[in-house]
C-alpha cells in the first residue's frame, strides 16, 4: 500500500464525513482509492501535483475518491475532462518554456 501523507488522508476523510473510527478493510480501501487518484492526477494532469488541501488538485482527489467509493469513477474522467486537459496543457506549456529557456527554472 502506498503511504498517503496524513494530511491529504484526513482532508479525504473530512470530504467523505467519516467522523468515526474506520475498520482496518475501509481504511485500506480508502488509502487505496487515494493513492490511485494521485497516481491517476500525476499521470494525467501534472507529474508533480502534491494533491494538498486547498489546492485544485487536492480537490480534484476528493472528487476521484468520492466517486471511487459511491462506484461510479468511470464518470471522472468524463466529468473533469476539461480540468484534465488544461491542466495537462499548462503542464507541457511550462515544461516547454522551461526547455527553451523562457521560463525561469524552480530551485
Amino acid at each position: 500500500m502506498t503511504d498517503i501523507p496524513e494530511e491529504i488522508y484526513q482532508m479525504i476523510l473530512d470530504n467523505l464525513h467519516k467522523t468515526y473510527t474506520l475498520d482496518e478493510s475501509t481504511e485500506k480501501r480508502i488509502r487505496n482509492e487515494t493513492a490511485s487518484g494521485i497516481a491517476y492526477i500525476r499521470k494525467y494532469c501534472d507529474p508533480g501535483a502534491d494533491c494538498l488541501p486547498g489546492t485544485r488538485f487536492g480537490q480534484m482527489l476528493c472528487d476521484y475518491v468520492l466517486r471511487a467509493e459511491a462506484e461510479a469513477l468511470e464518470t471522472f474522467p468524463r466529468d473533469f475532462a476539461e480540468e484534465i486537459t488544461a491542466s495537462r496543457i499548462e503542464y507541457e506549456t511550462a515544461k516547454y518554456a522551461e526547455a527553451m529557456g523562457y521560463a525561469e527554472t524552480k530551485e
